[in-house]
């Protein structure tokens, strides 16, 4: 199974990604990011070979301009996105007064009044399946702007 998700991944990556052939310009695999880690294409195959096939949720491939936008010149021969159920079991839901949020660096340490972890089972039920790796709740102090 491994080795057919390999295979898989490998021809749709040659297939999405293939240049024209009358250009000079050397062909470049796309790069490889699972779970949020990004492996160099030179160590992509050994990542993707590690990765059991029936953990994968989802694959996405970004093509051109998204790509750039999100990984820079690393980006220019496309980007394959690999996220596994592991990752989304085991990842807590983070909410900023009361709003999610994904990127912990946009906020300011000093701006943060409390922080409150919510593990107990019985008190994440009101979050259903985004808060199954526990809630992080972080209250900004009156008055602070993001």
């Amino acid at each position: 199974m491994k080795t057919l998700v390999t295979l898989v991944l490998v021809f749709v990556g040659t297939w999405c990604f293939a240049q024209d052939p009358t250009k000079e310009e050397k062909k470049e695999d796309p790069i490889i990011v699972i779970d949020g880690i990004k492996y160099l294409r030179s160590d992509s195959t050994n990542a993707l070979q590690k990765l059991n096939p029936e953990k994968i949720k989802e694959i996405k491939v970004l093509r051109g301009q998204d790509a750039i936008n999100l990984y820079g010149e690393d980006g220019k021969s496309g980007v394959i996105l690999v996220t596994t159920k592991a990752n989304l079991a085991n990842k807590p839901l983070f909410l900023l007064d009361g709003e999610r949020v994904d990127d912990l660096a946009s906020i300011d340490p000093t701006s943060i009044q409390s922080i409150e972890v919510i593990k107990d089972p019985a008190k994440l039920q009101p979050f259903g399946d985004a808060g199954s790796g526990g809630v992080v709740k972080i209250t900004k102090r009156k008055g602070q702007l993001e």
